[in-house]
């Protein structure tokens, strides 16, 4: 295959992944509050912290923004508390994990509103400008 080619492919996987990781955790986690088990999205989809941190250091380092990080600082905040739950056990229901995952999920929601209404500020700032 040619090198460009290769380059296009890896850039794209790595700013794409990080939207599809995110939205399948927050499938995974729906699902599992309401114990259905769904194997196959595991199986294809599950992601540890290692990968999730290899991903974060590929976007820096190609000079995505923090936009394209986004999802992958949300998967790494769930695999957290996952982690947390799993070996000290968190004493609430699966209802409140539900709601704090929910809440978990809006603020990064927030986050990222803020952040793309702030590029585009800039960039309109930045054509006014230039005119």
């Amino acid at each position: 295959m040619d090198v460009k080619l290769n380059k296009k492919l890896l850039l794209i996987s790595i700013k794409y992944s990080s939207w599809i990781i995110g939205i399948i955790y927050l499938i995974q986690i729906i699902l599992g509050i309401f114990e259905i088990q769904f194997v196959l999205l595991t199986y294809l989809f599950g992601i540890s912290i290692f990968p999730i941190i290899v991903l974060i250091i590929f976007s820096i380092f190609l000079g995505f923004c923090v936009w394209h990080r986004l999802p992958l600082y949300y998967a790494l905040t769930v695999n957290g508390i996952n982690l947390i739950d799993y070996y000290i056990g968190i004493p609430i229901t699966n209802k409140w994990m539900l709601i704090i995952y929910l809440l978990i999920i809006g603020i990064f929601i927030i986050i990222g509103s803020f952040i793309k209404n702030r590029k585009n500020v800039r960039e309109r700032n930045i054509k006014e400008n230039s005119s």
